[in-house]
C-alpha cells in the first residue's frame, strides 16, 4: 500500500490514512486503496473489527487539490465515472461486514467528514474540526449525502449541508455524526473498550447483527448511486461549479462568498 498502513492485530485491522503531508487528502490511487482494503474484509473471518484512523497531524481533509484541479477539464461523462469510483469507496466501508470504528482528530472537511459517516462507532478528539462545505464552491455533497442522512440527526444534515460552516467535536457528537469525544488519550481508551467489547461477543453474531441493523434501512442504494453520481458530474462542469472550483484553486474567494473554512473536499 502506498496511500494506507494496514496492520492486523489480534483480529482488529487498523487502517490508517496515510498522506500525512497533504492532510490525508484523498485522490484516485488512494480511493483505490481504501476500496480494495475493505473489500477484501468480505472474505477474512479473522478479522473481527476494523479500526479507521490516519496519520496526524488530521484525519482527512477531504479531496486533494490537484484531483480538484484536474476535475476542471473533465468531462461530465468522466466526472461520473470518477464519481462512483468515490462512491464506491464509502460503500466498501459502509457495507464492511464487521464492525468500523473511527478515530478521528484535526480536520475532517468535505469527503473526509463522510468518510466518519461510514463508520459505526466513532471517537473524535476535542479539537477536531468538520464541515461539509461543498457549497461554498458552487457544488453539492452529492455523493456523501446518503451516507450522512443514514448516521446524522436530519436537522442537522440540513443545517450542516447549506451554511457549510465549520463544526467542532461537541456539535459533532449532538448532531450524531460521532459517538464519543475527548483528550487523545481518553479517545485511545474508548477505542481499545470498544475493540475489547467486540473480540469478546461471538465473531458470527457480530457480523450478522450489523448486518440485520443495515437490512432496516430503506435507501434504494442501486437508485441512490446514479443520482448522486450523476448530480455532482451535472455540478462540476456546470458554469457555478466551474467557477467555485477555480477560486478554489486560487485560493480566493468566488463573488457569493466570504473567506471559505478549510479545504473541503470535492465529492
Amino acid at each position: 500500500m502506498d496511500y494506507l498502513r494496514v496492520k492486523e492485530t489480534s483480529g482488529i485491522l487498523t487502517v490508517s490514512l496515510n498522506r500525512p503531508d497533504k492532510r490525508n487528502a484523498f485522490f484516485p490511487p488512494m480511493i483505490g486503496e481504501i476500496t480494495r482494503t475493505f473489500l477484501k474484509v468480505q472474505n477474512a473471518k479473522e478479522i473481527r473489527a476494523v479500526l479507521l484512523t490516519g496519520e496526524r497531524p488530521s484525519f482527512c481533509a477531504g479531496g486533494d487539490a490537484e484531483w480538484m484541479r484536474s476535475m476542471v477539464t473533465f468531462t461530465e461523462k468522466k466526472n461520473v465515472a470518477d464519481s462512483e469510483n468515490l462512491f464506491d469507496m464509502y460503500w466498501s466501508v459502509y457495507n464492511c461486514p464487521v464492525p468500523v470504528i473511527g478515530g478521528v482528530f484535526g480536520h475532517c472537511f468535505g469527503g473526509g467528514a463522510g468518510l466518519v459517516a461510514v463508520c459505526d462507532i466513532v471517537a473524535a478528539e476535542n479539537k477536531t474540526e468538520f464541515a461539509f462545505s461543498e457549497v461554498k464552491l458552487g457544488l453539492v455533497p452529492a455523493v456523501i449525502s446518503p451516507f450522512v442522512m443514514e448516521r446524522v440527526h436530519h436537522n442537522k444534515v440540513m443545517e450542516w449541508f447549506v451554511t457549510g460552516q465549520v463544526f467542532g467535536s461537541e456539535e459533532a457528537m449532538l448532531g450524531g455524526l460521532v459517538d464519543f469525544r475527548g483528550s487523545p488519550e481518553e479517545c485511545d481508551v474508548f477505542l481499545e473498550e470498544n475493540c475489547k467489547l467486540i473480540l469478546n461477543s461471538a465473531p458470527e453474531a457480530v457480523r450478522e447483527t450489523k448486518q440485520l441493523v443495515r437490512s432496516y434501512s430503506t435507501t434504494n442504494w442501486k437508485k441512490v448511486r446514479a443520482h448522486v453520481t450523476k448530480l455532482i458530474a451535472a455540478r462540476r462542469v456546470s458554469e457555478e461549479g466551474q467557477r467555485g472550483l477555480q477560486c478554489f484553486l486560487e485560493k480566493r474567494n468566488p463573488h457569493w462568498s466570504g473567506p471559505i473554512h478549510g479545504r473541503s473536499a470535492k465529492n
